[in-house]
């Protein structure tokens, strides 16, 4: 798996969804926020459907990603 690169600092809801996509996890999308999952079915976190989301958030749900196995530089 290569790594992937997200900005934290400038991140909205579609960046983090096609990160978890990109890392091999399975998105389930609904009305106000997208809930990760592994392929085994393990919950790893939610993504709020924000156009701008917060730095800290954002490193909070990359560090999440990466507690899981993917490579994630932020």
């Amino acid at each position: 798996m290569r790594q992937l690169k997200i900005k934290v600092t400038d991140c909205s809801y579609n960046d983090l969804v096609k990160a978890a996509q990109k890392c091999g996890f399975i998105v389930r999308r609904g009305g106000k926020h997208a809930k990760v999952k592994t392929i085994d079915g393990k919950f790893i976190t939610t993504i709020p459907c924000h156009s701008r989301i917060k730095r800290e958030t954002a490193r909070g749900i990359a560090e999440s990603f990466k507690q899981f196995g993917a490579k994630i530089i932020y």
